[in-house]
């Protein structure tokens, strides 16, 4: 599902150079962007390039400056999803950017409601990907970090095998995939499924270099990391994607050294 309007094509290009890393890149493109929906009176598309701008800074650990875009994102659309699926997914777009952002600056109730506004706006009989499952993937992913960071593991485990079966259609792309993966092996770790979180993570990881999806790839090795952190060769592997990011326009936080909490359940 398409718009034909040149701003939506360009919106599309951000988000698969956000996708593989190339951050400044995305940033530029954007740019353009904000500039199309502002000349044509859109604010679909004004509020899909701030919430995408907001990922991108929420996939960098800068959920502080995320927070202020998606609540703009929201402002141009409403809270009302109505009829149109690029309307819909622009909202939920930019709320379930908000429960993320609210989930990264531990205001876990405030994410938990967000959450569950946007469960009641979803459309679960939607099997198209744009606006049908890929928010219902989001709202899995982030509802399973949630559970994660307010300890209930059979929780996230519930949402994380909810995102995987979301992904079992043909036309889900691989980002997507790789992502819902990393959340599961998040989600066993803090089952207590070690064993099982490792296997995921290092598959997570393979998958993601194979892909060149670097922010799953850095996001994997993070979590590696925490749970061998002797693993010289995973520490080593991780600085060097660490630098590559940061010489593609990552904007890490200054005080963690780009090894932070990886912002897993936000990203497109």
């Amino acid at each position: 599902m398409r718009k034909r309007a040149s701003g939506y094509g360009l919106w599309e290009r951000a988000v698969q150079r956000g996708g593989v890393g190339h951050t400044a890149a995305a940033f530029t493109i954007l740019n353009a962007v904000g500039r199309i929906a502002h000349a044509d009176d859109d604010d679909v598309l004004a509020s899909l390039a701030l919430s995408t701008r907001a990922s991108l800074l929420r996939q960098a650990g800068r959920h502080d400056a995320a927070a202020p875009l998606d609540g703009r994102a929201l402002v141009y659309v409403g809270a009302d999803p109505g009829d149109d699926p690029w309307h819909r997914a622009a909202v939920l777009d930019a709320m379930v950017g908000l429960a993320a952002d609210d989930l990264g600056l531990l205001r876990f109730d405030a994410a938990r409601r967000l959450l569950a506004r946007a469960r009641r706006m979803m459309n679960d009989r939607d099997d198209d990907w744009f606006a049908g499952r890929r928010p219902r993937l989001r709202v899995e992913w982030v509802s399973a970090e949630l559970a994660v960071y307010t300890g209930r593991p059979a929780s996230a485990c519930h949402h994380a095998d909810a995102a995987m079966r979301l992904c079992e259609a043909d036309d889900t792309p691989e980002r997507h995939r790789v992502k819902t993966q990393l959340i599961a092996a998040a989600a066993a770790a803090a089952a207590g499924d070690v064993d099982i979180a490792r296997d995921l993570a290092a598959h997570v990881t393979t998958r993601a270099r194979d892909a060149g999806l670097l922010p799953l790839l850095w996001a994997s090795l993070a979590l590696r990391r925490g749970f061998d952190p002797a693993d010289q060769g995973v520490e080593a592997d991780l600085a060097r994607v660490r630098a590559e990011l940061i010489a593609r326009g990552v904007p890490f936080p200054a005080d963690t050294g780009g090894a932070g909490r990886p912002g897993m359940g936000t990203h497109r």
